[in-house]
């Protein structure tokens, strides 16, 4: 396909959904993969946490076969690249460790020579040493491992994200799916037949879903009853645009504001503040300009009630300063 088109390949990626999107997303998703596993050191830490020249000439080779766009000067191409990349960096180090796991588990005497290919010697023996064979990461192991035994199910779309997933609905359908309809079709597997959920939690949650969106005395918004039914899980609230530390998902009993909603909002207040200050500026010019030609008119002898409009809208503060003032005047 590269030599065909003579230059890289076409990648969506979006902005909105923070995701590579599009026909050649997976074979993207794979590439990146491989050369991590290849080039990226291995550490305990994130992706982000990488020295820049690293990970840029991870996405370089790369972006010769994909059109990834400006990794080093367009901060949202870099901001969806590196997202997908702490995934896989993530995923890499998950393999590594459970290679490590099995060969402890079978007992192999030298483990330190065993690294799981294309792993580099020095760092997989710098993460048994360092890491793995630690106090602090068996502990946190642990704790790893009972979180996962309370997950209740996940989902059957694969490496494709809630969010990606609803993007794409969209742009094909030209509408929004219903939340109850996306759940059951992620929950389901469709190899088995239509109507097979992966267990009975992720069914009796679907009509939990149903439940709340459908009731009509006290109906709730999508983003709500996500909220409600399935906790604050990220992958599907990232789907509606909605981050798990807001103050929204602080308090779940709530609905859930629309943030372009909150934005206007925000923007018709701050007009409406800006209005207010300007018309009270005006009133107050208005009044020192009165003042004034009232000062002149008096004092060239002329009768203020000769000029329409001068006396009736002066008021008893402009009279009284002048009168301060004609005072000051006979006694000088």
């Amino acid at each position: 396909m590269r030599k065909t088109l003579g230059q890289p390949i076409p990648v969506v990626i979006n902005p909105e959904t923070m995701s590579i999107e599009g026909k050649y997303a997976t074979s993207v998703a794979c590439a990146i993969g491989l050369n991590i596993r290849d080039h990226a050191p291995v550490r305990d830490i994130g992706w982000g946490d990488i020295d820049f020249g690293i990970r840029e000439s991870i996405i370089m080779r790369v972006g010769q076969m994909f059109g990834l766009g400006d990794y080093k000067n367009d901060m949202v191409v870099r901001r969806v690249i590196d997202i997908k990349c702490q995934s896989l960096y993530a995923n890499w180090k998950c393999d590594l460790y459970k290679h490590y796991k099995d060969l402890k588990k079978k007992k192999v005497s030298d483990i330190k020579s065993r690294a799981l290919y294309p792993c580099n010697p020095n760092d997989w023996v710098f993460m048994i040493e360092n890491v793995w064979e630690t106090k602090d990461w068996k502990t946190k192991s642990k704790r790893g491992r009972h979180a996962r035994s309370c997950l209740k199910f996940n989902h059957t779309s694969g490496s494709l994200s809630f969010a990606a997933r609803a993007a794409k609905f969209i742009k094909e359908n030209h509408k929004k799916q219903p939340f109850a309809e996306h759940f059951k079709e992620t929950h389901i597997r469709h190899r088995l037949g239509k109507d097979v959920w992966i267990n009975d939690k992720a069914k009796e949650a679907h009509q939990e879903i149903v439940r709340i969106t459908s009731d009509v005395t006290n109906p709730q918004t999508e983003e709500h009853a996500s909220v409600e039914v399935l906790g604050k899980r990220s992958g599907y609230l990232k789907g509606y645009g909605i981050r798990k530390n807001t103050k929204a998902n602080a308090m779940p009993s709530q609905p859930i504001p629309n943030p372009e909603v909150v934005a206007l909002q925000e923007k018709l207040a701050n007009h409406e503040k800006v209005v207010a200050n300007h018309e009270k500026a005006m009133a107050d010019q208005a009044k020192m300009f009165q003042h004034m030609l009232m000062m002149v008119v008096m004092k060239s002898g002329i009768d203020p009630a000769c000029i329409p409009g001068l006396v009736s809208c002066s008021g008893n503060e402009e009279d009284d300063t002048l009168a301060g003032e004609e005072d000051d005047e006979v006694g000088h």
